[in-house]
């Protein structure tokens, strides 16, 4: 972290991240990742990593628990509040109009229509936000591993019957022992 923002460019931030992206918390954490490491220089992305992780591990909505961890690191208590406020208070108030009306519309062929064409943009927008987040990683040594660690992730929730966090359990556990052991060559 090399600069410390202040609370409002943290709020006005957030508030842009979380309530004008569309396609969900993926692509919220891309803009973020780009915002605050690369743009802004507010952190670096062993930080930006962790809390990703942790926030992967934390019972209910994740997207939240990002947004308080990023908070938290960057300002403490008052950061983490301010985060979370700004990042969801107005899309739920938003979403719970929308949801209020949704079933008075739902029946119009042009409204059914929007919402294809809304779904087919999010999952364009999931998919790019996951190369934002892989990216990083793919370096020349290191690519085939991050294949085959997103690899053996999806088979292992889809096929193997694992929950998210155990496969991130996992996971933890290889990087461990894989980190233990590379201390244990340079020693």
């Amino acid at each position: 972290m090399k600069t410390t923002p202040r609370l409002g460019e943290l709020g006005a931030l957030f508030f842009r991240a979380g309530n004008f992206t569309p396609g969900g918390g993926t692509p919220a954490t891309a803009i973020l990742q780009r915002e605050l490491i690369s743009t802004r220089q507010w952190f670096d992305t062993e930080d930006f990593a962790l809390c990703y992780a942790l926030s992967r591990v934390t019972p209910g909505t994740n997207l939240l628990a990002f947004y308080t961890a990023i908070g938290w690191r960057l300002r403490g208590w008052r950061g983490a509040i301010v985060t979370l406020l700004a990042g969801a208070a107005p899309c739920c108030v938003l979403v719970g109009l929308i949801t209020a009306g949704f079933e008075r519309i739902s029946r119009n062929v042009w409204v059914a229509a929007g919402i294809e064409g809304a779904l087919a943009a999010s999952v364009g927008l999931l998919l790019a936000g996951f190369w934002l987040l892989v990216r990083p990683f793919l370096t020349p040594r290191g690519w085939l591993r991050s294949v085959v660690v997103v690899a053996a992730s999806v088979l292992l929730t889809r096929y193997g019957g694992l929950s998210p966090v155990s496969v991130l359990l996992l996971a933890a556990l290889t990087g461990f022992i894989g980190s233990a052991q590379k201390e244990g060559k340079r020693e």
